[in-house]
């Protein structure tokens, strides 16, 4: 059975967005991490070609790390690459002043993630986390996994209340969550 032309043009539109997403996974090769962890960190370093901030710094983005995660590590591997004509600066371990971050990825091991929640939503920080229902608690965006592939959830009114703006592309590529 032959897929029909809108099907087909469907597809090709949305090639550019899943290949770019994707390109950010092609170096890292720590063979003792998981595809899993992998696959998260490609989409961290790529979310943010995909959103738009209302004051980004003109030196860098910076994608921060709060907690312990080896997701942190492998981000640290794409450090100096472009990231909207600026270059990537990673940042571990963070706490306190988050108002340099552009994307925050809460790692499960952070226990005050609810506070860290918080204060992001007052600096415009783009928050990311694969915490279960994440995003309907009030993160941005959220890593689940559906038949053994890692997808997305984003909420729409936390990036709103952050002043973010995502691209109608990457929320085609996820899921909405109230």
């Amino acid at each position: 059975m032959m897929a029909s032309p809108c099907r087909i043009h469907t597809l090709l539109g949305r090639l550019p967005v899943i290949t770019a997403l994707l390109l950010g996974l092609l170096p890292l090769q720590a063979p003792a991490q998981s595809l899993e962890a992998k696959v998260k960190a490609a989409y961290i370093f790529n979310l943010a070609k995909y959103v738009d901030w209302p004051n980004l710094p003109a030196d860098a983005v910076h994608i921060c790390v709060a907690g312990n995660d080896p997701i942190g590590s492998l981000l640290t591997e794409l450090a100096g690459r472009p990231v909207k004509e600026r270059p990537l600066k990673v940042d571990l371990n963070v706490t306190g002043d988050l108002s340099f971050c552009q994307v925050l990825y809460i790692s499960r091991s952070e226990s005050r993630w609810a506070d860290i929640l918080s204060q992001a939503r007052s600096n415009s920080v783009l928050t990311v986390s694969d915490m279960d229902n994440f995003a309907r608690q009030g993160g941005i965006i959220g890593f689940y996994l559906d038949a053994g592939k890692v997808r997305l959830e984003i909420n729409p009114a936390s990036a709103r209340t952050a002043n973010l703006k995502i691209s109608s592309k990457l929320m085609e590529l996820a899921r909405s969550v109230p």
